[in-house]
């Protein structure tokens, strides 16, 4: 993909990846909106929407509001979850629509300036940079849940039925 990108202008470029992204993201909308019709009562979709990191999502969704949906593009990992969010809320589309087409835009300008830069840079092939980022997230998961869970361990040592 990425020579396909390099071999348009700087301005087609930025117009497909943001087509790619209004794709991705709309369709993400529309599996958290479909879950929220009924889907809850699925045990998959329910263990899902209690995930430390969708709960997460959810605040950010409810703490910024529309403004959410374009600021989870500048991160890594988190936007997915949050437009998974305000799908699943239902957001109102005349909201989400214009704050989606802002989200994927900046979105489309930063992958195809800084993540293709970064990618070169670091003599990677496009699909190396989400390999790493799952590989990233998924360690990231593995020290929150220790975290808690030593957290919790030390809270019921603590507790006065304990002592």
């Amino acid at each position: 993909m990425r020579e396909l990108v390099e071999s348009l202008s700087p301005e087609v470029a930025v117009a497909f990846l943001w087509v790619v992204g209004i794709v991705r993201t709309t369709m993400v909308f529309i599996l958290g909106y479909l879950a929220s019709a009924g889907g809850h009562r699925l045990q998959r979709v329910h263990q899902l929407m209690s995930t430390p990191n969708y709960l997460k999502a959810q605040a950010f969704v409810n703490r910024w509001g529309v403004f959410a949906v374009p600021l989870c593009f500048l991160t890594v990992g988190f936007q997915t979850v949050v437009i998974l969010a305000t799908g699943f809320t239902r957001m109102p589309l005349r909201r989400w629509i214009p704050a989606m087409l802002l989200g994927t835009f900046i979105w489309a300008l930063i992958y195809a300036s800084i993540g293709f830069a970064i990618l070169a840079a670091l003599g990677l092939e496009p699909w190396a940079l989400p390999l790493a980022l799952v590989v990233i997230v998924a360690i990231s998961i593995l020290i929150s849940r220790v975290r808690e869970r030593l957290s919790a361990a030390r809270a019921s040592t603590k507790s006065p039925e304990a002592q």
